[in-house]
């Protein structure tokens, strides 16, 4: 029986960690620190929907089960790592993922279906992880070459027996032969990520199930069927473990939910030998390259704040691309790169949320606020007096930590999402 834990992670650097808190604090929410993650946090107290608070509306926090927080941590990128994460949807480890790779990094997400493709993005857009690139495939299908990859991420569908605190319907509507299907897709992707991995890769591979047929059944296909080796994963702290169903199988996660967060299992996989990735030929993408010197630019956007990469017009929508992706990925390949704005008749206008884009120290035109009622004002389609005269976008920050991008009007700021 789990034990219904409200946990969230912030977003944001450690310089920004003490004001994502105050913020918190200020609207009357309390928390209190998790042992195995320093970014997370267990809610304890909660005047309103969490969700709603200004620290989650601008993607400084994400709510997220503590155990969904495992696998990211347990495969452990480092900064500057290239990651394929196979089945990403909603992007709760995805986000995580982009964070720990870090600005010089990048994570590659697939999605098959177009409803969660869209919630992904949404989610991606919200917490400016603008280091990851999207793309609407069967993951087991992917048109990747093979050995091209370091380091995947493989967290598939299944019957989500560990979810029974928030899915108690969870375990009659998967039961007994109706799992058939869930398994044989999990041995079609735990297979591809086999040919996707260069000789020496490595895989996290989890599920939010109890089920032994999805968790240590897969891990023995995945070795003995397949030949990865299995390679023990560090018990994270704060976390009860239980022993695994089947022999040999020391150092796989199964998570038991009674200490706090839903059922979870992990398992660590190698592909044998030491090779570097076979790279294709470099992607061309198909929108336009946008002539930086022709496009008129806000004075409160800086490029300079991106990553190495380009932006380009997808008809009027702007995307950063990555220079991981442009390297790494093929042609044939359909992908998304990362929304920062949009043009119009040769002027740029930054997404609302595009921190991404904004001066780590706010210029004279920014909007800087340092009451939360303030910006819960603002975004309720309130307008706020300016000092002056003048047309947005203009900065948004708390403090001195990034938000996004306001409108302004005359002598009034206005925020619009579109």
């Amino acid at each position: 029986m789990t034990t219904d834990l409200r946990t969230f992670r912030l977003v944001c650097s450690t310089k920004d960690v003490k004001t994502v808190e105050e913020l918190l604090r200020a609207q009357g929410f309390e928390f209190r620190p998790e042992p195995f993650y320093s970014m997370a946090r267990i809610l304890e107290k909660e005047p309103f929907p969490l969700g709603e608070s200004v620290a989650a509306r601008f993607g400084r926090i994400y709510i997220q089960d503590r155990s969904s927080m495992l696998p990211p941590l347990m495969l452990a990128p480092e900064e500057g790592d290239v990651v394929l994460d196979m089945c990403s949807a909603p992007g709760s480890k995805t986000g995580l993922l982009a964070r720990l790779v870090g600005r010089n990094g990048f994570v590659l997400a697939s999605e098959p279906s177009g409803d969660r493709l869209a919630l992904l993005r949404q989610n991606m857009r919200k917490v400016q992880a603008v280091n990851t690139a999207t793309m609407h495939y069967e993951s087991q299908k992917l048109p990747l070459p093979p050995s091209s990859w370091k380091i995947i991420q493989l967290d598939p569908p299944c019957s989500g027996w560990g979810t029974l605190n928030k899915n108690p319907k969870a375990m009659e509507v998967w039961k007994g032969e109706k799992t058939v299907p869930l398994v044989n897709l999990q041995r079609k992707l735990l297979a591809k990520a086999y040919d996707l991995l260069a000789p020496g890769g490595r895989l996290v591979y989890s599920t939010c199930t109890t089920n032994v047929q999805e968790n240590e059944e897969q891990t023995r296909f995945a070795v003995e069927e397949l030949g990865f080796e299995h390679f023990a994963l560090p018990h994270p702290e704060g976390f009860t473990i239980a022993d695994p169903h089947l022999p040999n199988m020391d150092g796989v996660l199964r998570v038991d939910g009674s200490g706090g967060g839903q059922g979870f299992y992990l398992c660590g996989l190698r592909k044998p030998g030491d090779e570097e990735p076979q790279l294709p030929e470099s992607c061309k993408p198909a929108g336009r390259k946008v002539d930086i010197k022709k496009t008129e630019f806000p004075d409160s956007v800086t490029l300079s704040a991106l990553p190495e990469g380009e932006i380009y017009e997808f008809k009027d929508k702007v995307m950063f691309l990555n220079k991981h992706a442009l390297e790494i990925l093929p042609q044939e390949l359909r992908w998304q790169g990362f929304p920062v704005g949009k043009i119009n008749r040769g002027k740029f206008k930054p997404d609302p949320f595009a921190r991404c884009l904004l001066p780590k120290k706010p210029d004279s035109t920014a909007l800087v606020i340092d009451k939360p009622q303030d910006i819960t004002n603002l975004l309720s389609g309130q307008s706020l007096p300016a000092p002056a005269k003048g047309k947005g976008p203009v900065g948004l920050y708390y403090n001195d930590m990034l938000l996004g991008f306001t409108g302004k009007k005359g002598t009034r700021y206005i925020w619009t999402d579109k």
